[in-house]
């Protein structure tokens, strides 16, 4: 490969990388703003809200049509772990393991977010493999606040043009992409130094 090609696409990666950080940015900010957005996870696509807003976290209450606990989605495995009350091995050892993937896991967890994250103090926690979710979850204070894209009893949509025209009224950005597994993620829910799975 000549000097010339091998700077080239050098270059377009860094422009790519540069747009794509943009995106995020721009998509951050309609989140901060209060808003909600349609994106891609590894899983199933998500309306994702931002879970330091009590406005964003009242929006998508109002377009699942039902109140939390809603999933969040930590940028990384650090973060999440910050949220945890306690330690156990066992969260230690699935967090590990899980991370970033299609695994949730569900644990006792530090107060201060919005209550629409709890569930009897309990938080149901992934770290996605999707890189433009994390991306959009680090510029957003590293979570976001997630739940499956559809409306109450209604089927799930895509990240797509025609699911924001579709909910308008409800969304203010989406991020285009394709969810890898179309399937839920596991979930496993650890008291203590045991594990649950609840959703195989």
């Amino acid at each position: 490969m000549s000097g010339r090609r091998r700077l080239r696409q050098s270059f377009l990666r860094t422009r790519s990388a540069t747009i794509s950080k943009l995106a995020a940015l721009k998509r951050a900010a309609i989140l901060k703003r209060g808003g909600l957005l349609a994106h891609a996870t590894a899983t199933l696509p998500g309306a994702a809200a931002n879970p330091f807003s009590k406005q964003s976290a009242a929006r998508l209450e109002h377009f699942k049509q039902r109140h939390g606990p809603f999933l969040l989605l930590a940028d990384s495995v650090s973060t999440a772990m910050g949220l945890a009350r306690f330690f156990s091995p066992t969260l230690r050892r699935l967090a590990r393991q899980s991370w970033p993937g299609p695994v949730t896991l569900v644990f006792a967890a530090r107060p201060g977010l919005n209550r629409a994250c709890y569930q009897k103090s309990m938080l149901a926690v992934r770290v996605d493999s999707d890189p433009a979710t994390c991306q959009l979850a680090s510029q957003c204070g590293g979570l976001l606040l997630s739940s499956s894209l559809n409306r109450k009893g209604g089927l799930a949509g895509t990240a797509d043009y025609r699911t924001q025209m579709r909910w308008h009224r409800h969304l203010g950005g989406r991020i285009a992409g394709q969810s890898q597994l179309n399937s839920p993620s596991t979930i496993m829910r650890i008291r203590r130094n045991h594990c649950t799975i609840i959703r195989p």
